[in-house]
């Protein structure tokens, strides 16, 4: 039996670790799938099913690792295509790739795309039009916005939890990943979610934030690469990384699986369409403009 009130959400943005932070123009390397796979069988043994956020370019070579993923009953949707920020992009440029990245999916599955998180959680307030070329492109929910400001992204204050955006063809709902609110110094937040946040916090920590959130009503949404998972991945590129993005990158994946397995033994997670079926309501949602 669930230990929680509410359901919670684990997802999973595929991507190649070279190629999405280094070289856009780099290939997707076979670790990419190898690091995927084994997160396929992890999530397995706790019959744990989330959804992945896929690169539309790990699509484009290795269609049958997504197929594998949907066969196994996990959520496929949306990262888009080349993993470049969407800040750093036209309009035209991002309606482009979000097209290819959804069509290429949708072929393989067989299913509408419906989903979306932008590389990079780089929707803010500068990139904020992109949700109207969502809407038009068949995105109705999101998962990009980083609810704290941080030097690449973020916006500060925008709503914890199940929200509404409010375009001009229609509404995308919003299911932000986790922040944690402090009463003291009031409204300070602290970024929990995943990445280096919730690899470098100590098991305890992470059990007592899901507790929280859970008391409050808000569903705990983790976020996590494939490569998270594999310590030895310096091993396997041969290509030049510097120093500081080896330690940047590298600090806590020796032990973040254990980390995570604690949260999944809660039998408290699943996919962000399943959280967001719970959180649904309609005219008593906030609308956020």
């Amino acid at each position: 039996m669930p230990l929680t009130t509410c359901l919670h959400a684990f997802s999973v943005d595929v991507e190649d670790w070279y190629q999405s932070s280094f070289d856009f123009n780099a290939p997707i390397s076979e670790i990419c799938v190898n690091n995927t796979r084994y997160v396929l069988d992890f999530l397995s043994r706790y019959n744990v099913k989330g959804t992945f956020f896929i690169q539309g370019l790990v699509a484009r070579q290795y269609p049958y690792l997504i197929k594998e993923i949907h066969e196994k009953g996990h959520e496929v949707q949306s990262h888009g295509y080349s993993h470049r920020p969407i800040y750093s992009m036209a309009p035209s440029e991002f309606k482009a790739e979000l097209i290819e990245t959804s069509k290429c999916l949708e072929d393989i599955i067989g299913e509408p795309v419906i989903g979306f998180r932008a590389p990079d959680f780089s929707i803010d307030s500068k990139s904020f039009w992109a949700f109207e070329i969502m809407f038009e492109c068949g995105i109705r929910y999101d998962s990009s916005i980083f609810p704290l400001k941080t030097k690449r992204y973020g916006i500060n204050g925008f709503e914890r939890g199940y929200s509404v955006i409010k375009t001009a063809s229609g509404i995308i709902e919003e299911l932000p990943v986790s922040v944690l609110e402090l009463s003291w110094p009031k409204g300070t937040r602290i970024p929990i979610g995943g990445g280096g946040y919730f690899r470098l916090f100590p098991s305890w920590f992470l059990k007592y934030c899901l507790k929280k959130l859970d008391k409050d009503g808000l569903p705990f949404v983790i976020y996590c690469h494939p490569y998270e998972f594999n310590p030895q991945e310096w091993h396997q590129i041969i290509k030049h990384i510097p120093i500081y993005r080896r330690l940047h990158q590298g600090l806590g994946r020796s032990g973040f699986q254990e980390k995570v397995s604690q949260l999944l033994e809660l039998k408290a997670f699943g996919t962000i369409s399943d959280v967001l079926k719970r959180f649904r309501v309609n005219e008593s949602q906030k609308i956020c403009a």
